[in-house]
């Protein structure tokens, strides 16, 4: 029992302490878990974002908590590290703050700890924050420089002439990087890229500006700008080899015999320009160009006795030549277009047989290849046939495929039918094609030996061309033909057995001429082509030092071009000083002829250096001599002074507008100059003449001179307008020359399709053209017709005009403001047409001219202000002063009784104004209200106003029903 009892008590123990052990663990179980529930409280990190001028701090996620567990946050501080925030508990949340404003320029972020504390005092876990400081822009660019200073030469193009830095404090490269540089000065030739490297659009030029300043900004990402700077380019004016004191225009007077020095104040600038071992050599050509002449120069065969000894096949005037088309003048051009010929009649050349003696060919003629379409057909200058049964061409001059081919062909008597003998020649030249003029001469001395000499000069082949050129072909001698006898024919060949004229020439010929029973001298040729006009050389210059020449002096033939050729500028010069022109033609051809030097310097073996060319003008100007002039207003005519009261006296009439008023658009887009002229040939004892209906050239002067840079003349349409004719227009800052024979309606064409553009019309009031024209070599001109182009200053809109004023108003006008009848004013009787009675915008205009003379108002303008020709301009300001003082109280009057009443119909005197003693008399004045018009009138009216001035704009506003009033002042100016 006793041990039961033991063991009993042992078995109690046991349990008792497994109990008490089970309870131990269990409560140790239970703390852990609690102790770890208040561990993580926190996440492991947060993100915050805060911008630099707040101070809460945005947080992902949000820092939740149980504010019945926890009471308070702490910042775990870090040694040397400052942590500018702050955090505290409020509704569960953990809110963060900084203590002040942030600087991301001076730090961008923040990293630092945090824990939540338990209301009983014990830490939570930890957690990580880190921060990001969002930058704003809060600085703008600056440029590492206050200003820019720089030099550049004139004359060139710089890929980078300097280039500008600026730099941001902001932090982020959106607000701290710098992505543009802008130039705010537009109106400056210079461009700055997105690095801030500066360059020239176009070369400098130190006369225009020595100076350049630029105003220069910056822009960052988010194109905040900064400060503008100053940039300053100078312009260093960089020596420029050239000649210098050469005249833009050279004037000489026609008919005086005299000449007339080019160059009298030449000096060559050669910058210090020297050679190492000496040996300067200074080579300068003067050309003249007269290629636009009628014959490529004036001509005077006056004095050539070949003519004297020469049978003319086409002379002017003559039976057989008055049915062709010809221009009139000293040496007449007569036109054949492939169709048209004439056979010379016997008794000028009675059945000639060519082929048995010498004789000579001359002939000037000018041809094109584009005329025909079948290069291989034959356009014959001269041609003798057999005059009846049959077609055999015995001697004939002629073009084929831009060949010129002489034929002569022996008679059957002349040989042995059976040997061959050279019968062709086939020249290849140029000249034949090149639709100039030019003067051919052929010397037949006999079958064996044909000479020809194109302007003067015997035609010499080349080695390479020595057996082709010309290409000589054989040919039997012609066949027996008893009783046929041959006819000679100008243009084209005589084909017997069709009896008609073929193989005609396509061009233009001045004369044909042959020489019988010999052949012209090289004085003769050389008689007729030699140029009435050209240059004359200098004396050469001896050395001082010595007895050799010291220059070289040589010239072409024709005296068109001259070279010299100096060691030094001094020589140079000199020489340039000498050179003449001279014009010895009794009636030289009014115009231009242009003057083109072209210098080079060459030092020894070196390469040479070539100046930039030099071109001016002679003016040929008409003779200074007691013609009769018949002058009006918007006209003009001179009449030849003749001796022969039996002659008629030929007058050239230019009639047209003499004023012309444009508005600022018009002047922009182009204006017609000359629309509006006529050009008439009379003759006092005949009135029109029909044979002289040609003119030889018309100018047309600018005064001043155009600006190139934004002063224009073109023609209208059509660029080859001109080139279809004889006209040959040259169109320069002076003005437009046109030369060539040919009619006046071509003239007027040419004329009427001048267009004159400014783009810049502010920086002139008005332009004056003159007008001139010759006839017949400069025999009859016309005196000069002047137009004044007036441009018209817009001041500020003052009412709309819904109708235009009557026919009889404009009449009124008319007669109050003009003196002229004759001025070409067409206008029919009657009121205008209802398609004209458009709402129409009406200005008043600033006028630099005023004139009593007719002028053309703007389409675009209907509103006249007329004035008395004795009237002056005060008194015409403040009758312009009253009308509007009317007109606007009339308006306000007539806007307040409509707004206290409806009505329809009505009409309303306008209130008298005394000003300074005017008294108005308005009884005529009457004001008609339309209730017939919408308001959709208005609107399209208002939609085609076009204007900048305030205060229009605000008159608009304030009086715009007015519009709705129609003004009946046919009868305002009416005594």
């Amino acid at each position: 029992m006793i041990v039961q009892n033991q063991l009993g008590c042992i078995y109690l123990m046991v349990m008792l302490f497994s109990m008490l052990a089970a309870g131990v663990v269990t409560s140790s179980e239970n703390e852990d878990e609690y102790l770890t529930q208040k561990d993580i409280i926190l996440e492991k990190s947060y993100h915050g974002l805060i911008r630099e001028n707040e101070t809460l701090v945005e947080i992902t996620p949000l820092i939740k908590v149980d504010e019945e567990k926890i009471c308070n946050f702490h910042i775990l501080k870090k040694p040397y590290h400052e942590i500018p925030f702050e955090i505290e508990l409020s509704n569960n949340l953990g809110i963060l703050k900084a203590r002040r404003t942030l600087n991301c320029e001076k730090r961008k972020s923040y990293h630092f700890e945090i824990v939540a504390i338990y209301c009983d005092g014990t830490p939570s876990n930890t957690a990580n924050v880190h921060i990001t400081v969002i930058d704003i822009n809060e600085y703008a660019p600056t440029f590492l420089e206050p200003s820019y200073v720089t030099e550049v030469d004139e004359g060139r193009l710089y890929n980078e002439i300097l280039r500008v830095e600026a730099s941001d404090k902001d932090c982020t490269p959106l607000f701290g990087d710098v992505c543009k540089y802008e130039i705010l000065n537009n109106d400056e030739p210079f461009s700055i890229d997105n690095e801030g490297s500066i360059k020239n659009t176009e070369p400098l030029s130190h006369k225009a500006s020595h100076n350049h300043i630029l105003s220069v900004v910056a822009y960052d990402c988010a194109m905040k700008e900064s400060a503008a700077i100053m940039v300053s380019i100078k312009v260093r004016r960089v020596c420029e080899t050239k000649f210098l004191g050469m005249p833009e225009r050279i004037d000489y007077t026609s008919g005086s015999t005299e000449s007339v020095q080019l160059f009298p104040n030449a000096h060559l600038d050669l910058c210090d320009i020297s050679c190492k071992n000496g040996g300067l050599a200074i080579h300068a050509s003067i050309a003249l160009k007269t290629k636009h002449i009628s014959f490529g120069c004036d001509r005077d065969i006056t004095n050539c006795t070949s003519s004297q000894k020469m049978k003319d096949l086409l002379p002017h005037g003559a039976e057989w030549t008055k049915e062709l088309s010809y221009d009139e003048g000293s040496e007449p051009i007569f036109h054949f277009d492939g169709s048209t010929g004439v056979v010379v009649p016997n008794t000028v050349i009675d059945h000639y047989d060519f082929s048995t003696r010498a004789f000579s060919i001359l002939t000037m003629f000018r041809h094109s290849s584009q005329g025909v379409a079948n290069k291989h057909v034959k356009e014959h200058i001269v041609c003798s046939a057999d005059d009846h049964k049959m077609n055999r061409h015995h001697m004939a001059l002629f073009v084929r495929n831009c060949r010129l081919i002489f034929l002569l062909r022996k008679n059957f008597n002349e040989g042995d039918l059976n040997i061959f003998s050279p019968a062709e020649w086939r020249w290849k030249i140029p000249e034949v094609c090149d639709n100039e003029w030019h003067h051919y001469v052929l010397n037949v001395e006999d079958t064996a030996k044909v000479s020809l000499f194109i302007d003067g000069v015997r035609f010499e082949n080349s080695i390479e061309d020595h057996h082709s050129n010309p290409e000589v072909i054989d040919d039997w001698p012609l066949h027996a033909a008893h009783g046929v006898n041959t006819s000679l024919a100008i243009g084209a060949c005589y084909q017997s057995l069709e009896n008609r004229l073929k193989h005609g020439f396509n061009g233009d010929i001045s004369e044909v001429k042959v020489a019988l029973n010999g052949i012209l001298t090289n004085e003769d040729i050389k008689c007729g082509t030699t140029c009435a006009e050209h240059l004359l050389s200098p004396k050469p210059i001896k050395n001082k030092n010595s007895d050799s020449l010291n220059v070289q002096i040589q010239a072409n033939i024709q005296m068109s071009e001259i070279y010299i050729e100096g060691q030094t500028k001094h020589d140079v010069e000199q020489l340039m000083r000498k050179i003449q022109y001279i014009n010895i033609k009794h009636n030289p051809t009014v115009g231009r002829r242009n003057i083109e030097v072209r210098t080079t310097l060459t030092c020894g073996n070196e390469s040479s250096l070539r100046l930039p060319p030099i071109e001016t003008y002679i003016m040929v100007n008409e003779p200074i001599a007691p013609l009769g002039i018949d002058n009006g207003v918007g006209s003009a005519s001179l009449e030849t002074s003749d001796q022969d009261p039996q002659m008629d006296s030929t007058k050239i009439s230019i009639s047209g507008t003499s004023n012309m008023l444009v508005s600022y658009q018009e002047i922009k887009l182009g204006v017609h100059i000359l629309d509006k002229i006529y050009i008439d040939s009379l003759s006092k004892n005949s009135g029109k003449d029909e044979r002289k209906n040609h003119l030889d050239s018309c100018s047309v002067v600018v005064f001043p001179s155009l600006n190139p840079d934004h002063e224009d003349i073109q023609i209208d349409g059509d660029e080859s307008l001109s080139s279809t004719m004889d006209i040959k227009t040259n169109i320069n800052k002076d003005g437009v020359e046109m030369i060539g024979k040919d009619t006046i309606q071509n003239y007027l064409n040419v004329l009427r399709s001048l267009v004159y553009s400014n783009k810049k019309p502010a920086y002139y009031l008005n332009r004056v053209f003159k007008l001139s024209c010759a006839q017949l070599s400069s025999q009859y001109k016309s005196a000069e017709y002047t137009l004044t182009l007036t441009v018209l200053h817009p001041k500020q809109t003052l009412f709309k005009s819904a109708n235009l004023p009557t026919s009889s108003a404009l009449s009124n006008g008319n007669a109050l403001g003009n003196t002229n009848t004759e001025t070409t004013y067409h206008q029919k009787s009657g009121s205008i047409s209802d398609n004209d009675n458009q709402a129409t915008d009406s200005k008043i205009y600033s006028y630099s001219l005023l004139h009593t003379n007719d002028v053309q108002e703007p389409k675009s303008h209907i509103h006249s202000f007329v004035h008395r020709a004795e009237g002056s301009h005060l008194t015409m300001l403040i009758i312009l002063v009253s009308v509007f003082l009317a007109v606007l109280l009339c308006g306000v009057s007539i806007a307040r009784l409509k707004n206290n009443q409806k009505y329809s119909e009505r009409h309303q005197p306008c209130p008298k104004i005394v000003d300074d003693g005017l008294v108005w008399d308005d009884s005529a004045l009457t004001i008609t209200i339309n209730p017939m018009q919408t308001d959709g009138a208005s609107e399209d009216s208002s939609e085609s106003e076009n204007s900048d001035s305030e205060d229009e704009e605000a008159l608009k506003d304030g009086f715009a029903h007015i519009n709705q009033l129609e003004w009946d002042n046919t009868n305002i100016f009416q005594q």
